[in-house]
């Protein structure tokens, strides 16, 4: 089954050669970092890192015909125990109605020392 590619100005493009996000077979694979669009983190604050998470996931799964309401399961890092309650805020304030399932580790660091939260996300776009 053929997969594409799904970009968006709306994210800051890694020059790394990772695709932003995939579709295939009616799913849609994207994983986040709290960059804004010039690659800049909130430095020390989860929650706002936490909500660009879910804002370049938003523009992602936009971008490939959805919403939000369509991911079905969420992965979230977190480098430590003191961002866990306000990621934790922000991501159900974001998902707040029917949450998709999730799984949630602390971890020991992420690819950059400024990276407090990564959301890596599974949304259902149907087929075709």
């Amino acid at each position: 089954m053929p997969k594409r590619a799904i970009s968006s100005d709306k994210v800051f493009k890694s020059r790394l050669p990772f695709a932003q996000a995939t579709v295939a077979g009616g799913f849609m694979f994207v994983c986040c970092v709290g960059t804004n669009r010039e690659g800049k983190y909130a430095v020390g604050d989860a929650r706002a890192q936490t909500q660009q998470c879910i804002d370049n996931i938003r523009a992602l799964i936009e971008e490939a015909g959805g919403t939000l309401a369509d991911v079905v399961k969420c992965t979230v890092y977190v480098t430590g125990r003191e961002h866990w309650a306000p990621m934790n805020e922000v991501y159900f304030a974001n998902f707040a109605e029917d949450p998709p399932h999730r799984v949630s580790c602390i971890v020991a660091g992420l690819g950059s020392p400024d990276c407090l939260v990564e959301i890596d996300a599974t949304a259902y776009l149907g087929e075709g």
